[in-house]
C-alpha cells in the first residue's frame, strides 16, 4: 500500500509505478498457490485500463485502509 500511497500523492510516480509493476511479477511467479498469483492481476488492469488516474497529482485524495473481518 505504501507505493500506492507514493503514486496517489504525485510522488515519483513514474519510478514508482515500476516499482509496482516490478512487485505485480514477483507475486505472480513467485507465488505458491493460485490465490497469491491472482492478486497483482485488478492492480494491473486499472494501471493498464485507466492509467490517467495514476499519473494525476491528487494531494486532496486520502487512501483509507480498510482491514478485512
Amino acid at each position: 500500500m505504501e507505493t500506492l500511497d507514493k503514486i496517489i500523492a504525485g510522488k515519483n510516480v513514474d519510478a514508482n509505478l515500476d516499482l509496482l509493476a516490478d512487485l505485480c511479477d514477483v507475486m505472480v511467479d513467485g507465488s505458491l498457490c493460485a490465490m497469491g498469483g491472482m492478486t497483482p492481476y485488478p492492480v494491473r488492469s486499472a494501471v493498464k485500463h485507466f492509467p490517467e488516474d495514476f499519473r494525476k497529482k491528487q494531494h486532496a485524495v486520502r487512501v483509507t485502509h480498510i482491514a478485512a473481518e
